[in-house]
């Protein structure tokens, strides 16, 4: 299973620039980087062989005009295993505060349920959701993936 290093968001219609934006930025260090639309508007997948967090740290270093938020994609799985959402243990740091956004696309009535999971799951580090920290837990879902990040919110 082929996984993406990188989910990109932009307005709807603009997902030609955003797609254009991203792929010159990368490009330089990886030639055969991918980018797909998904079924959603405004909504982005990066391919490449560069890890999340160099491609994270390629893309941070440019201003966009289209492009409106960039995840890096530390953890990827289907969203059948549950257990993936563990995995969030291994991106954060005992007594760590930070903002928590969970986004879900394609799977009504599971934003509560993995908001209040994921929240359990922080504690068990003593991480506390700090709506005013500027260092934001992503936890997507798009169908049947997850897809999780740390970054600059």
């Amino acid at each position: 299973m082929e996984k993406p290093c990188l989910l990109i968001t932009c307005r709807a219609g603009n997902e030609e620039w955003c797609t254009e934006e991203i792929g010159n930025t990368i490009f330089p260090y990886d030639p055969n980087v991918r980018i797909e639309r998904t079924r959603y508007p405004g909504l982005l997948l990066v391919y490449s062989k560069l890890s999340p967090a160099t491609a994270y740290s390629i893309a941070m270093r440019r201003e966009y005009g289209f492009v409106t938020r960039i995840i890096p994609v530390m953890v990827y799985g289907e969203t059948s295993d549950p257990s993936i959402l563990n995995k969030i243990l291994d991106l954060v740091k005992d007594g760590e505060r930070l903002k928590l956004r969970v986004r879900v696309r394609g799977k009504r009535g599971l934003s509560e349920k993995l908001w209040n999971n994921t929240i359990a799951i922080l504690k068990k580090k003593n991480v506390v959701h700090d709506p005013s920290s500027h260092t934001c837990l992503y936890v997507e879902v798009i169908d049947d993936h997850f897809f999780i990040g740390k970054a600059r919110c």
